[in-house]
């Protein structure tokens, strides 16, 4: 089917016709959370760790992690809801006039064997973003706790997102059902939510998620510790090389071994719930510690030296959590962990 809206769209750029920014079309500007000033712990790491990073993940930059390195006190933008009119949807993209937005995966394309006839949304409310629908991690911090906000009766609605394996486990843990996913769409008044600090407002979500989890799953005697494999299968290849000798290590601390690419939600989170401490390799699959991890508890992430990177760090601040790092020995084919300094952090964080 030929892509309306994109030609539309082509069109008025060509013509310089209207802003390219599609918040420029908002006719309602709601605040949902003020701005913040909140202060932050400094990362434990061990002495020399520093020195060993070659280079960052390509979606940070140095003085985000710096901050969050130090525990520099930060500035939190307000949560907002923007209230668009007449906005066509196509695919993973939004449209009107000469904007266009991504909000899933997928490519914009001029003739689309994928799109379905074009419906029309009275009003709706977009509860996810591409960073969510790219990465599971993001899905997990980012999309389910926007699921939330709107009013209970409000018409929610997500992008084309990657079909995540855990995605389903966990929707019945929070008793959140999944929103439909309409993919070609003009929608009359759209609700679009600028969701992105890690502020009080997110804490709540955060909180309610967490307590729904618990009250899912019941009383479960809490495991030493935790500690999760990346697998093969997640993103950019971040190759632990002793991850052997170093589960071997954590196994005789009493910790679970879990491999999430084997074990559905549910199993995951029984294992995980209230762990005190959980270690892993940087990566989305940090996602299944945010709602298991206890309050109060620890994550150490095995930092790989070629892109290092501290989102998990943000949540862990906004949670009041301690977090601790070490950055892997660069080794051909990927890196190695010194276990000498993950039993150092470990007796640090506990």
């Amino acid at each position: 089917m030929l892509n309306a809206a994109l030609i539309s769209r082509n069109f008025a750029r060509l013509l310089r016709r209207g802003p390219v920014d599609l918040t420029h079309y908002a006719v309602e500007r709601h605040e949902l959370c003020p701005a913040e000033e909140t202060g932050r712990s400094a990362a434990l790491y061990p002495e020399g760790a520093m020195d060993r990073i070659v280079a960052l993940s390509p979606w940070r930059n140095l003085d985000l992690e710096m901050g969050l390195i130090q525990g520099t006190p930060i500035r939190h933008e307000a949560t907002e809801v923007l209230v668009v009119p007449d906005v066509s949807l196509a695919g993973a993209y939004l449209y009107r006039g000469g904007a266009k937005e991504r909000i899933g995966i997928g490519e914009a394309k001029l003739y689309d064997r994928d799109l379905e006839s074009r419906r029309v949304i009275p009003e709706a409310h977009l509860v996810s973003s591409w960073m969510g629908a790219d990465f599971f991690g993001n899905f997990m911090q980012d999309s389910l706790p926007l699921e939330l906000v709107p009013p209970p009766d409000a018409l929610r609605i997500v992008a084309p997102t990657k079909p995540y394996m855990h995605e389903a486990g966990y929707r019945a843990l929070f008793d959140l059902p999944p929103p439909p996913m309409p993919r070609h769409a003009k929608i009359s008044r759209l609700s679009l939510y600028r969701d992105f600090s890690q502020n009080s407002f997110k804490l709540a979500r955060y909180n309610e998620l967490r307590t729904r989890l618990r009250a899912n799953l019941g009383e479960i005697p809490p495991s030493a510790g935790v500690f999760l494999r990346r697998g093969s299968s997640l993103g950019e290849p971040r190759r632990l090389l002793n991850e052997e000798a170093v589960i071997e290590f954590l196994a005789t601390l009493g910790f679970d071994i879990l491999d999430p690419e084997r074990m559905g939600a549910d199993s995951i989170a029984r294992v995980a719930l209230d762990a005190p401490v959980v270690v892993a390799v940087e990566g989305s699959h940090l996602g299944h510690a945010i709602y298991t991890l206890a309050a109060g508890g620890s994550l150490l992430v095995i930092q790989p030296p070629y892109r290092f990177a501290m989102p998990y760090k943000e949540v862990t601040d906004c949670m009041g959590m301690k977090f601790g790092f070490v950055v892997g020995l660069p080794a051909e084919g990927g890196f190695v962990a010194d276990i000498d300094e993950i039993k150092q952090m470990l007796e640090r964080l506990a």
